[in-house]
């Protein structure tokens, strides 16, 4: 009985073994290929494109894909990507900014992250790098300072890409796979899950997507710094957009009156009044007013911040207080920070009457995004209406 008990131990140590060196053999296999990893093939069949603008050849010893000039977006066949991971290989020249987009609906409803290569050789670049929704078919570069960043990056080497998205954030690395080179707290664009492209000349490598492989980071929104701000004035009543030509100045001599405010509008985040997503594209210059109203304990006199894209005209109490111009195309007219929207933009004062003050704002665009920013030095002595 004895030798036979002895004789099972055996088979039960040897089968234990087996089955602990089998589980060790899967969890390596497992470290070096994730079930819900996913290597896309860089293959003609996998891909979307215009006939003659990309080429699938082997470079620098792997499998990639060039995209030609003029090729348009290479869209991935058969994938929606919502949350996860997504890491590639691009190398392109300094003349280039390549591109991808994810969560991508069609080309008016999508987001993209892209590098701009002019900007290989200067560490110090602050839009090396910039992430930017695309909504009503409008890149919002220009409205989202504060999705760029420095990166080091090359120019006819291998730059490594990781993209982290979970839910409305996601975290960029660029050839630092352990420090983050772009952190989004919020994903601007209208859609939050689609397809996979890319579009300018590069080369891409090494494509993997991890399905709902997120690194730990939350789902949701972070915060927002500025929420606590009481000077940002948010909350608006708008008229609709009328056309005005280009080189037009607008005629104030019978301004917009109350019948004209048709609808209410609200700040994003950064206190952005994003008039893009209420509007859409402009393919003609257009131009919308905006109108809110408060009370001044007694006259005096306010400084305010505005920051705006593209032109802008002031109005307090139907007195003409500020115009001005942020136009990216025109030096002159660029402001700070390089074109952007921002309250950097443009600072002068306001003077308020004791009692009931109006603030009218017209703002015309036609060049990419357009809104405002508007911000009171404080708000002593002020309270609004509703």
């Amino acid at each position: 009985m004895k030798k036979i008990t002895f004789f099972l131990f055996l088979i039960f140590a040897a089968a234990t073994a087996d089955a602990q060196k089998n589980k060790s053999k899967k969890t390596e296999n497992d470290k070096l290929q994730p079930m819900n990893e996913i290597k896309v093939p860089l293959t003609a069949s996998q891909w979307s494109f215009a006939d003659g603008k990309v080429m699938f050849l082997e470079h620098k010893g792997v499998n990639t894909m060039k995209i030609l000039p003029d090729a348009g977006v290479v869209e991935l066949k058969d994938t929606q990507f919502k949350d996860g991971t997504i890491e590639f290989d691009v190398e392109s020249t300094i003349e280039d900014s390549p591109s991808i987009y994810f969560h991508r609906k069609d080309d008016k409803e999508q987001e993209v992250f892209y590098l701009r290569l002019a900007r290989a050789n200067n560490k110090l670049a602050n839009d090396a790098v910039q992430y930017a929704p695309v909504i009503g078919g409008v890149v919002m570069w220009d409205m989202y300072d504060q999705y760029q960043a420095s990166a080091h990056t090359m120019v006819g080497q291998w730059n490594h890409i990781k993209l982290v998205i979970s839910g409305l954030q996601m975290l960029v690395f660029v050839n630092d796979m352990n420090n983050p080179t772009l952190m989004i707290p919020k994903l601007e664009g209208n859609i939050t899950e689609g397809k996979i492209a890319f579009e300018d000349p590069s080369i891409i490598a090494n494509l993997i997507i991890k399905p709902n492989l997120t690194e730990g980071l939350s789902p949701l929104a972070g915060f927002d710094l500025t929420k606590h701000d009481a000077y940002f004035l948010r909350n608006w009543k708008l008229s609709e957009p009328i056309f005005l030509p280009a080189g037009q100045e607008p005629l104030f001599n019978k301004l917009p009156v109350d019948s004209d405010f048709v609808g209410n509008i609200e700040a994003e985040r950064m206190g952005l009044i994003n008039l893009t997503r209420q509007f859409g594209k402009t393919p003609e210059r257009r131009m919308v007013c905006l109108k809110l109203k408060f009370y001044s304990e007694r006259m005096q006199s306010k400084k305010m911040q505005l920051g705006f894209s593209d032109d802008v005209w002031v109005f307090v109490n139907n007195q003409f207080a500020f115009s001005d111009k942020n136009n990216y195309h025109n030096a002159n007219a660029r402001k700070y920070p390089d074109g952007r929207i921002s309250t950097l933009n443009s600072s002068f004062s306001i003077n308020l009457k004791e009692g009931e003050n109006e603030l009218l704002i017209a703002v015309s665009n036609s060049f990419y995004g357009w809104g405002i920013i508007p911000r009171l030095e404080d708000l002593k002595g002020i309270s609004f209406i509703k």
